[in-house]
């Protein structure tokens, strides 16, 4: 069975809570908000005469400016410029100390503010005459208003009071007592300065005279006759020349000593001797002899060659004696090598004792120099430490005076100070509370606030359904149809029953017609021939909607019967034009009279109209009985489509026993009537029965001030007007 709830998916899950659209409810109470509007404009004008008479006043500022000061006592002028956030920082250390109560105090005892009306009326005691001083500074601490005047150097000093005359006079004073404190406290801290810079300086006096003191003892002491450096004394060029001489004695022992060990080498054999040994020894006059001998015979060798063979014994001879020459050559060069070597040796190691006998006595010289040079430079190292020292305390003491000249000279300057008056306040001449300009649109924002915010809350705590977002939030709810109201309807329909007969080209007809088209593909599509159009609360709409749809439905080509099942109040009958006692369901459901009987023709579209019957057959216990279901079984037989009206679903339970009767349910709700717990019940209920809920009709929304379905329905009805023409 198509309609049977245990086929059904499950309900659809709740979206969330409602909505609130701000422009909807503005445009809503766009009228509301007028009159509060113009409301708020009567209450600002009445309150800033009020408040001009009864609590007028007058403020006054005194300016203050805060300049860079200066780096050095000796400046022409102070620093060009400051940050903003140095300004910012001494801007509110000053404002803190302009509010002192040693300042506020010293300004309340100040003699003219003593004789202003604001002292005299509220702080002196009449009975006695004393001066209240703790709950006027009370009263300024509290009222008197200070800070920064940003993208600028200065900062004020603001008051308020009744009497413009009074104003001037205790900003004054303030001020006066301000800058008095201010230069107090400069000069507490020049003269603590002063006195500090003071006792370094005669410290350091008193070290530097001891540390000279102390130099010329230590002269006097180690015997000093020349400051002159150590490096350029006689010692130093003593030393210096021993240490050259030094240096070339060890060079000429070290050359002595290799020679020496040179020729030992070449008399023990294990050294060759040299070319310039042998060159030495060939000069020596006997062995020149023989040499010359040596050369005579090679000339006669030579000669007797070029005479005589080889093998002769002319040559054998002469080649003995030039052998036999030439080995005493050799022999007598060996010896002659080795004598002169001999010589040599003993000559070097004279050389070799003589210079370690000099070198000797340079080392003992340069020790006792050394040992004179370091004493010397000992005490001119320690001398030099002394001398520094005075030089440093020199400076420190020069540094401490132009420290102190610098202190003397910046407590004289004038523009040393960081901060000067710049402005004394002066007499107000316009009022500063009330302003016209803030207490009138103070007044309508006040009342259009207000207004606003009563309408939100009434917005967020109001349940009933006002549209179809409302609707949209229900779980398992589907807006099928909207229906404006006869007073939204710009072609001024009178009634909106059998609006699609009587009023065809009005935008409640149009709505039905969409309305009626969107429920007809639904039932075409699901194949149901029954429709039962149930409300929540009397008065919704349910008789004025069938009365439509069933026009439309007949419209439209299909055999409608309608069918009042209301036993309770009847109506629809009357409102197709016939009688509601007539003899109609349940006269049929009690077994006296037949459909024939109690059918009857609407006087608009042409349809079936079954009424509810007469009164004493009106038995709601009978919409259970078999008596109905034949009675339904006969109507779609012979018509291919059936709307029953049904008494509201919460001051009857017929509406749940005849759906499970019918093939489909239309649940009409009208807006601000029903709440949205009640249409969510009636939803679940409706939902676990036989027929289908194919949707919800909102009848009667209330629109919005050029909202998007009024925009909607103009259209729709100059479009009809159009086609009219």
């Amino acid at each position: 069975m198509k309609g049977d709830p245990r086929n059904r998916g499950a309900r659809p899950a709740a979206k969330g809570g409602p909505s609130i659209d701000p422009i909807k409810v503005l445009r809503q109470h766009v009228v509301g908000i007028i009159v509060s509007t113009v409301l708020g404009i009567m209450i600002g004008i009445l309150a800033y005469f009020i408040c001009r008479f009864t609590y007028p006043l007058y403020k006054g500022e005194v300016i203050f400016e805060i300049r860079p000061g200066l780096l050095e006592s000796t400046d022409i002028g102070t620093r060009e410029s400051m940050s903003d956030k140095d300004v910012l920082r001494i801007a509110n250390t000053q404002t803190l100390l302009l509010k002192q109560r040693d300042v506020l105090a010293e300004a309340v005892n100040n003699p003219a503010v003593r004789n202003t009306t604001w002292l005299q009326d509220w702080f002196i005691d009449p009975t006695s005459g004393v001066l209240l001083e703790a709950q006027a500074v009370d009263e300024l601490e509290e009222h008197v208003k200070a800070g920064d005047i940003r993208n600028t150097n200065l900062f004020n000093a603001r008051w308020s009071w009744h009497n413009a005359q009074d104003v001037p006079i205790v900003l004054n004073a303030i001020a006066n007592a301000y800058l008095r404190k201010i230069e107090e406290l400069d000069n507490q801290q020049f003269s603590e300065n002063e006195e500090l810079f003071r006792d370094q300086l005669r410290r350091t006096r008193l070290t530097l005279q001891d540390l000279i003191d102390e130099i010329q003892g230590f002269i006097v002491s180690k015997g000093i006759t020349t400051l002159d450096d150590p490096r350029y004394s006689q010692a130093a060029f003593e030393t210096q020349k021993l240490t050259e001489a030094m240096t070339q004695a060890t060079s000429e022992i070290t050359s002595v000593q290799t020679q020496y060990l040179q020729t030992a080498a070449k008399l023990e054999g294990t050294m060759e001797p040299t070319h310039e040994d042998i060159l030495e020894a060939e000069y020596d006059v006997t062995l020149q002899r023989q040499l010359q001998n040596l050369e005579v015979l090679r000339s006669n060798e030579r000669s007797i060659l070029a005479q005589f063979n080889a093998n002769t014994s002319q040559v054998r001879t002469i080649e003995r004696e030039v052998r036999a020459l030439e080995d005493q050559i050799e022999s007598k060069t060996n010896e002659i090598l080795r004598r002169n070597l001999n010589a040599r040796s003993k000559t070097l190691s004279d050389s070799r004792a003589q210079l370690a006998s000099v070198i000797e006595g340079l080392e003992s010289e340069l020790e006792k120099n050394d040992v004179m040079l370091r004493d010397l430079a000992a005490d001119s190292s320690y001398y030099d430490s002394l001398v520094t020292q005075r030089t440093y305390l020199e400076a420190q003491r020069d540094e401490d005076l132009k420290l102190l000249n610098s202190i003397v000279l910046m407590k004289m300057r004038a523009d040393a100070g960081r901060v000067r008056l710049a402005n004394f306040a002066l007499t107000p001449r316009d009022l500063s509370f009330p302003q016209p300009e803030i207490i009138i649109p103070a007044g309508v924002v006040l009342c259009v606030g207000l207004f606003i915010g009563f309408i939100f809350l009434k917005e967020m705590t109001n349940q009933r359904i006002r549209s179809a977002g409302d609707l949209a939030v229900i779980p398992g709810s589907k807006i099928i149809g909207s229906i404006p109201d006869v007073d939204d309807d710009p072609t001024d329909i009178e009634d909106a029953e059998c609006a699609a007969a009587n009023d065809p080209q009005s935008v409640i007809a149009e709505s039905y017609r969409q309305t009626w088209s969107s429920i007809s593909r639904v039932m075409q599509r699901n194949g149901h021939a029954s429709m039962l159009v149930a409300s929540g609360l009397p008065g919704s709409g349910s008789t004025t909607a069938i009365s439509n749809l069933a026009i439309d439905a007949a419209a439209s080509g299909l055999s409608v019967a309608v069918v009042d099942a209301n036993f309770r109040k009847p109506r629809l009958a009357s409102v197709l034009g016939l009688d509601d006692e007539s003899r109609g369901l349940g006269d049929i459901l009690a077994g006296t009279a037949t459909i024939d009987d109690v059918t009857m023709t609407s006087k608009v579209g042409g349809f079936t109209v079954i009424s509810a019957g007469t009164a004493e057959n009106r038995i709601y216990s009978r919409f259970n009985d078999e008596s109905f279901d034949r009675f339904m079984a006969s109507l779609r037989s012979s018509h291919s489509l059936i709307l029953i009206d049904i008494a509201p679903a919460v001051a009857a339970g017929d509406a749940f026993t005849l759906a499970n009767r019918v093939d489909s349910i239309l649940m009409v709700v009208k807006a601000n009537n029903e709440e949205r717990g009640l249409i969510a019940r009636l939803i679940s209920q409706f939902s676990d029965v036989r027929g289908e809920l194919l949707g919800v009709l909102l009848n009667r929304p209330r629109l919005t001030a050029g909202g998007y379905f009024k925009k909607n329905y103009e259209l729709m009805a100059s479009y009809s007007s159009d086609d009219e023409d």
